[in-house]
């Protein structure tokens, strides 16, 4: 897996604030982990995020298959990537919102996996073992239940090089601002997992051993306010029994 450098002047890059604290970037791959959680358990996954590391030639000898993919600010560095992988003859696989967004200016990739991957990534990985060279993966829209989501494999993540770990407890948002695409992307209906979950994914963070900043990277927290209000009680209980390890933005 490899996680695209961002653009030099994106709102997802603050050197200043990673200077000061020491890190290479601020935040994690969430998608990229969280599609890793989703693979079979057969498979070997290794993690390289342009953003913090380089890429070596190694890396992609010893890869099957490439996975990669990100956010429009990640277009031009995902274009690189599938080139290089194209180059070495490496088969690549593009996903995330850029190509769900635009499929098209990703077309030099071998395979595309469109809209959320619990919905689609079964049926490439099938379409991956029956020995396919490409193909296009489309999730139906608005209807993955994230309640089935797992655990995103947080120890893949070199966490001493961020300055915080993001999580997601909803996808979507309710409300129609016309400078943004999520209503397109993730719909109109926030979808929440359970408390349950997502203490489970904190207390999975907590035993790695990570303690500091950790960011709710929703589209909009409290877009589902029944359901953040329900979750919030819970939080503070876990926050108190386990002593305040985490501090926490959305």
């Amino acid at each position: 897996m490899i996680y695209p450098r961002f653009g030099a002047g994106t709102f997802w890059n603050f050197a200043a604030a990673c200077e000061l604290f020491n890190a290479r970037y601020p935040t994690t791959p969430l998608g990229l982990i969280t599609v890793a959680a989703l693979l079979p358990r057969t498979w070997t996954v290794r993690l390289v995020d342009r953003n913090i590391e380089e890429l070596a030639d190694g890396d992609l000898e010893w890869a099957d298959l490439v996975m990669t993919g990100g956010m429009l600010p990640q277009y031009f560095d995902t274009i690189a990537i599938i080139e290089l992988c194209r180059a070495r003859r490496k088969p690549v696989v593009v996903g995330g919102p850029g190509v769900t967004s635009v499929p098209q200016l990703y077309s030099k990739a071998n395979f595309q996996v469109l809209g959320e991957a619990e919905g689609i990534i079964d049926k490439f990985v099938e379409t991956w073992d029956a020995g396919a060279s490409d193909g296009v993966f489309e999730a139906e829209k608005f209807t993955i239940d994230v309640t089935k989501s797992p655990v995103p494999r947080f120890d893949l993540l070199k966490v001493e090089h961020y300055l915080y770990v993001g999580v997601q407890f909803s996808r979507g948002c309710p409300f129609t601002c016309e400078f943004c695409d999520i209503i397109e992307l993730y719909g109109r209906v926030p979808r929440a997992k359970t408390n349950a979950q997502m203490l489970h994914e904190l207390e999975t963070l907590y035993r790695l051993g990570y303690r500091g900043h950790v960011d709710f990277v929703d589209d909009n927290l409290i877009g589902n306010k029944k359901a953040v209000k329900a979750f919030l009680p819970e939080l503070k209980t876990w926050l108190e029994q386990h002593n305040y390890p985490f501090e926490f933005t959305s």
